[in-house]
């Protein structure tokens, strides 16, 4: 099987809207691409497919934010939470490689229920902000970004609470994602997830992610940011709703 190997028919065109509508709500919102597209993707292909996906569709649009946010990061908080990351990382990437498809589906819907829920209601850490605590942190992020891409749930409501700015809270996020994709785009190599098969998928989805998040942008503006985080976290819910095991009987 050579290195780009793209079948195509119902489960692509289904990831591809997927993809639009994740890009253009990251556009405007600042997040939600890996909570709509793992649950849809997983879905039509297969959790360790989907996870590839994120990973590809997203690295690339972080690189030109990372200059400007590169010298407004707060560098105290970050290596700590980098570690914890690194350090679990495997252990969300074992958990990915060696969980039953099924389960793997409904760990990541009930994860992004409990996301949407808790970015709902406003919650934000507000306890204690030492060492042990980031690497705890740092560590959550990793679990969740290796068994699901999803490692920014964390450290965003971790960060949110900081009286540093929302400048440094954004230019933490940032650093914190891009650096996180690295990690995620080495550790899904190692374990050899990357096939010829979700690379090819990843790189159909990516100019469609790329005009998407342009789109998304644009709009920007044309209403308040407490709105578009409505509408965010409401596409996010319906997307891990659509996609749950229970319903496979429905679409089939």
């Amino acid at each position: 099987m050579g290195w780009w190997t793209l079948e195509t028919g119902t489960a692509l065109w289904v990831v591809i809207a997927a993809v639009a509508v994740a890009g253009i709500v990251r556009g405007f919102s600042g997040f939600g691409t890996a909570m709509i597209v793992v649950p849809i993707a997983a879905a039509a292909y297969s959790p360790q497919i989907a996870v590839v996906i994120v990973a590809l569709i997203d690295t690339l649009p972080m690189v030109p934010l990372i200059a400007a946010a590169w010298p407004r990061a707060d560098w105290r908080q970050l290596p700590p939470i980098l570690a914890g990351y690194a350090i679990a990382l495997p252990l969300g990437l074992w958990f990915l490689i060696a969980g039953d498809p099924t389960l793997l589906r409904w760990f990541m819907s009930v994860v992004i229920f409990i996301v949407v829920a808790v970015l709902w209601s406003g919650w934000y850490y507000t306890g204690p902000r030492n060492l042990p605590v980031r690497m705890a942190v740092g560590g959550m992020s990793g679990f969740l970004g290796g068994a699901a891409s999803i490692a920014g749930p964390p450290v965003i409501l971790y960060w949110m609470a900081l009286r540093t700015g929302a400048g440094v809270v954004r230019a933490n996020l940032i650093i914190f994602l891009a650096a996180a994709e690295l990690f995620a785009i080495a550790g899904l190599y190692v374990s050899g997830l990357f096939t010829a098969r979700s690379v090819s998928l990843g790189i159909a989805c990516m100019p469609v992610y790329l005009l998407a998040l342009f789109v998304g942008a644009r709009l920007f503006g044309m209403a308040s940011e407490a709105g578009y985080r409505r509408v965010a976290l409401i596409i996010v819910a319906c997307a891990a709703l659509l996609a749950l095991p229970a319903l496979d009987g429905l679409r089939s």
